[in-house]
């Protein structure tokens, strides 16, 4: 009978543990709190995605409170807000050793990792100002994580394919162009290389005249001892000019050279030669090269 008795107090204990844990367990989901809030803040947000009834609060970083209710605004509601995109309001529970909030604290939507549950963040605010009142309404900020980014990158990745294709239009089209010039690339070589021979020739007469400005210039001295100032100053004036010449020749030889060289020169820049200085070309009685080795 004792045995019978006992095994009844354990199953009875038994049973009235599991309600007890159950009631603590409802309460804990649910929310409910045995003492009624005293400190209460409105909050109204576009979109609480991740954020639920009992949900934290944190003051400043440091927790601070609960979430106690959500309810989606009404359309009358919605239409007298300053913010017509907000839906949704929230009501939080602050401990009572918050300090006052200042009015232009700042309501965001936080979490400490990508995995981890969302909370209401309120900013710290500036002290020494007016605060708020007790169950004051506030606008809340959209939360900004990796979907939000995600979908405000969607634009700029479209913009970013239509680029690509622009830019492929134009790659093709220019392939077209280059395919069109270089067959009318070699008769403009040709002509560069006809041009060249021509101005080789030039430049041989031109070698000529300065053999025969050289004799002239000898005979110009002597004749201009025994001439008036006027002739002198013109006889130095067509000195000045013959020697410009010879230099403007000899550095000549080097354009044809390059030219007959390499002809695509006229399209294409290349190096350039280091020419020989013109008072070296006009102490020499000798045909100097254009350009020094």
């Amino acid at each position: 009978m004792k045995k019978n008795l006992s095994d009844y107090l354990v199953a009875l204990s038994v049973i009235a543990c599991s309600v007890i844990l159950l009631a603590a367990l409802t309460i804990a989901l649910s929310g409910y709190r045995l003492k009624k809030p005293t400190r209460t803040l409105q909050i109204k947000y576009q979109d609480v995605t991740g954020v639920k009834v009992n949900s934290e609060v944190r003051y400043a970083g440091a927790p601070a409170g609960r979430v106690i209710a959500m309810r989606h605004l009404t359309a009358a509601e919605r239409q007298s807000s300053p913010n017509k995109r907000d839906a949704v309001i929230v009501t939080v529970s602050l401990e009572d050793g918050i300090p006052p909030l200042p009015i232009d604290v700042v309501a965001t939507l936080g979490a400490d990792t990508l995995l981890a549950p969302k909370f209401v963040a309120l900013s710290a605010g500036t002290p020494g100002g007016k605060t708020l009142a007790n169950n004051s309404s506030i606008e809340g900020h959209p939360a900004y994580g990796i979907d939000e980014l995600t979908a405000a990158a969607g634009p700029l990745f479209d913009n970013a394919n239509k680029l690509i294709d622009n830019l492929n239009l134009t790659v093709t089209d220019l392939k077209g162009d280059l395919s069109n010039f270089m067959p009318k690339l070699g008769p403009l070589v040709d002509s560069a290389k006809t041009d060249a021979d021509k101005l080789q020739k030039a430049m041989d007469g031109l070698d000529q005249v300065e053999g025969q400005a050289g004799t002239f210039l000898n005979t110009a001295d002597s004749f201009v001892g025994t001439t008036d100032k006027s002739l002198q100053e013109q006889l130095r004036e067509l000195h000045v000019v013959l020697l410009n010449l010879k230099v403007i020749t000899t550095h000549a030889k080097t354009l044809v050279d390059a030219l007959a060289e390499k002809p695509n020169r006229v399209i294409f820049s290349g190096k350039t030669p280091k020419l020989t200085p013109d008072n070296e070309i006009i102490k020499s009685d000798k045909p100097l090269p254009g350009a020094k080795p």
